[in-house]
């Protein structure tokens, strides 16, 4: 069967649930006007200001996913290198503003910083969202990373929750947690008439009671939720990725089932991936291509919206499609890309080619119908499966049957088969 490359307005899959979209371009250049006031939540996760380089790691074929080190380092984003402060405050500035003019009267706003300039950002939010309207300082303490001798180590990132107006929606009871280190062996324990454990306390001429069964709430510093260690099955190989749990408690807390959550420097995607967990409907933009790869891999088994032009990469594909009792059978053979494409990215361990099928990180097979590419099934390589899955089924509906390939570089390129369907 003869494939032709092919073009599409947009890229559906569906799936259970609210529906989400994922976009590749600048947020701060690109016209959200049409979701300014719907959203219940934004969380950002900005460059830091750094003045590093960071990469991606990308696994490659059966051998890289499986864990035997087979990787090609790949640039995701410059933060900030050589640029003034002024430079990376006037875009922190810009960020905030959008986060303001995205959000719902009701709604939170969550800006993760460390160190380098939380102090400014602080100032910043108090100017943008007016400081009557702080709400918390969370500090999101961990354990990973170096130990220094020369100061204190640097053992936490800080969390600054802003709400649009006086009538946020926070919701705590949706976010208990385990209870922290006993405190409470001074207090007098008791027993009720239900049997429930509970101990007092007077002070101040009151008594206080606290049954041992109550559910415990966090509080504004987060010893709990753990950095992803390097073994960890989350782990995408991009850099800064957060942890799913501190994703998690965040949405959860500030929105309700089929709100809108927004992260519009999402990088890996986590907080997509929670939103769309949590019954929550998602934005989600990065100008990196391999954000966008990572974050859609990671979405394949939720209802999502694609926003992304198509790559104009050299390549070729063996593909068939044979017709079952209510399925296509739509087998993927062979993917080529052109000999150069690897020119500019380096691979760990250097000198072995990537040939064929390993040169394909995901794809995706469906139909094409009036240029949208609506999604059926899904093949990704990961930890867990470290094999592409080679043959996919599509229902027998009316369309063309096609295909969407994601390859190791992060181009998409989009292949219809010969025939209506």
């Amino acid at each position: 069967m003869i494939w032709r490359r092919a073009s599409c307005r947009k890229e559906i899959t569906f799936a259970d649930g609210p529906r989400g979209n994922l976009m590749l371009g600048d947020a701060l250049v690109q016209d959200l006007s049409e979701y300014y006031g719907q959203v219940q939540c934004v969380y950002l996760d900005p460059p830091y200001y750094t003045g590093d380089r960071f990469t991606f790691r990308m696994r490659v074929g059966r051998d890289g996913w499986s864990g035997k080190g087979r990787t090609l380092i790949l640039p995701t984003y410059d933060d900030f290198s050589g640029d003034s402060k002024a430079v990376y405050l006037k875009f922190l500035r810009g960020a905030i503003i959008l986060a303001h003019r995205l959000l719902t009267n009701e709604g939170s706003f969550f800006l993760h910083m460390d160190y380098r300039a939380n102090a400014h950002a602080r100032l910043i939010c108090d100017d943008v969202f007016g400081e009557d309207n702080f709400v918390n300082e969370i500090v999101w303490s961990y354990q990973t990373g170096g130990r220094s001798k020369r100061y204190f180590s640097r053992k936490h990132d800080t969390i600054f929750l802003y709400g649009k107006s006086q009538d946020r929606y926070f919701d705590i009871s949706q976010v208990p947690c385990r209870r922290k280190k006993d405190h409470t062996n001074h207090m007098k324990r008791n027993v009720d008439e239900q049997g429930r454990h509970y101990r007092t306390i007077r002070s101040g001429g009151r008594v206080y009671i606290y049954y041992d069964d109550e559910p415990s709430y966090p509080d504004d510093v987060w010893a709990d939720v753990s950095q992803m260690q390097q073994k960890d099955p989350q782990r995408t190989g991009y850099a800064t990725q957060k942890p799913q749990a501190l994703l998690d408690r965040i949405i959860r807390c500030s929105t309700r089932k089929n709100d809108l959550v927004a992260d519009f420097m999402c990088g890996s995607g986590t907080a997509l991936v929670s939103a769309a967990d949590n019954n929550r409907r998602f934005l989600g933009m990065d100008d990196c291509i391999h954000a966008l790869s990572v974050t859609r891999k990671r979405l394949k088994d939720a209802c999502v919206e694609v926003d992304s032009p198509l790559s104009s990469v050299t390549a070729m594909v063996d593909a068939a499609v044979l017709a079952g009792i209510g399925f296509y059978d739509v087998s993927l053979n062979a993917y080529t890309v052109s000999g150069d494409a690897f020119d500019n990215a380096v691979m760990e361990p250097a000198g072995k080619r990537i040939v064929s099928l390993d040169a394909v990180d995901q794809w995706y097979a469906g139909l094409l119908n009036n240029e949208e590419f609506q999604v059926y099934a899904s093949g990704v390589r990961t930890k867990q499966s470290p094999d592409l899955p080679k043959t996919l089924k599509v229902p027998l509906l009316r369309g063309t049957v096609a295909l969407m390939i994601i390859d190791v570089l992060g181009n998409r390129t989009l292949w219809a088969a010969s025939s209506q369907v």
